[in-house]
């Protein structure tokens, strides 16, 4: 299956929880149309919390359940909302794996170390932007160190003594550690920083450049219920009332069906490629309907043919190469056959739909 390229949030709680406010986000995450991935590495005590091996074992967790995502959307980077021990886990493994690399991330309640360098994350390119959220009351990220000294700090308290252009910090005066898990400051705070435009240092475009919001299996659908009803219907409407005429709109063409020619790839069904298929075919141009005529081509014989130009509309959704959207125009094909096949449709007498590489080396 094709996969989408869409935007992908990933979630990781903190300790002594479950993470019931990564449920509370994923209301705002699905209505975004955002791929969403709440982790969970199980309730956690603060007596493992204490035990560095325990405390450590999860950012190797963090790690694997990171590449997983990555293997299945290797063009993708997600952005992370994590709080408490959630940002220590991710803090650390920034430090420790070079290779993963985020979006956006969102720290609420944070334990990070206050002098964590944030510099040479952003110049390994292993985040576009950071966003730390101070909460003045947040007693838990105060005594954090106290917990785990040495290796965790009041960031979410006091901020981050570094200073950066990718580091974003908000003070909140009533704020303590979990204040944040609001449907409202999700919608208000979070998403416009998760949607802002921020290519990762040193680049041109922004990590989404090769995303959509909408899949091209979703995008295909669509072209293909446009295509019917814009096209397919009204040519069938000319078929069936004798309006089937030469280029010039005069003599009439005794067409009983219309042959719909499926390519293999969107770049295809180009007005280029599509003008030299025809012309190598010998076709010549014909008109359905006599009001908002439709353009066909034919060459004697009762049958006149088409090719979805609509379809080359799928290459514009994203960078994918030609040859990557094989699965978008399959469902094309699949979505037009099944609106020509239903039960409404009078349209399976005189509408076939076929591929036009297993079609004979003439049409004629």
């Amino acid at each position: 299956m094709l996969t989408p390229k869409r935007k992908i949030i990933i979630s990781v709680h903190g300790i002594r929880t479950c993470g019931a406010w990564q449920k509370q986000l994923a209301s705002v995450v699905s209505e975004n149309g955002w791929i969403y991935y709440p982790l969970d590495y199980g309730y956690f005590t603060i007596f493992h919390f204490l035990f560095p091996p325990l405390r450590h074992s999860k950012v190797s967790w963090f790690c694997k359940e990171f590449d997983k995502i990555k293997e299945r959307y290797p063009d993708v980077f997600p952005s992370v909302a994590a709080h408490s021990n959630g940002t220590y886990i991710i803090s650390k493994a920034l430090k420790t794996y070079k290779h993963i690399r985020c979006d956006k991330l969102v720290l609420c309640g944070s334990i990070v170390r206050t002098d964590f360098d944030w510099k040479t994350v952003f110049e390994r390119r292993q985040a576009t932007l950071v966003r730390n959220e101070i909460g003045v009351k947040d007693v838990w990220a105060r005594r954090s160190n106290l917990l785990a000294w040495g290796d965790t700090g009041p960031s979410g308290q006091r901020g981050f003594e570094r200073q950066h252009d990718r580091l974003r910090q908000e003070t909140f005066s009533e704020f303590a550690h979990g204040t944040f898990q609001e449907y409202g400051h999700y919608r208000n705070s979070w998403l416009p920083f998760l949607d802002e435009s921020m290519p990762f240092e040193g680049e041109k475009d922004p990590p989404w450049y090769s995303e959509e919001s909408v899949s091209p299996n979703d995008a295909a659908r669509w072209s293909a219920m446009t295509y019917y009803y814009q096209y397919v219907d009204r040519v069938n409407q000319a078929i069936t009332s004798g309006e089937i005429f030469d280029g010039g709109g005069t003599e009439l063409v005794p067409a009983k069906c219309l042959w719909i020619l499926i390519p293999k790839t969107p770049g295809k069904a180009s007005k280029k490629a599509i003008t030299q298929f025809f012309d190598r075919q010998k076709l010549k141009l014909g008109r359905a309907g006599k009001t908002d005529p439709r353009t066909f081509r034919y060459q004697g014989g009762n049958i006149i043919y088409d090719i979805p130009t609509t379809l080359n509309t799928l290459c514009f959704l994203d960078n994918r190469k030609d040859e990557e959207l094989v699965d978008a125009v399959a469902e094309f094909q699949k979505w037009l056959d099944r609106l020509i096949q239903s039960s409404r449709s009078q349209r399976v007498d005189t509408v076939a739909v076929k591929q036009m590489e297993s079609l004979p080396e003439t049409l004629l």
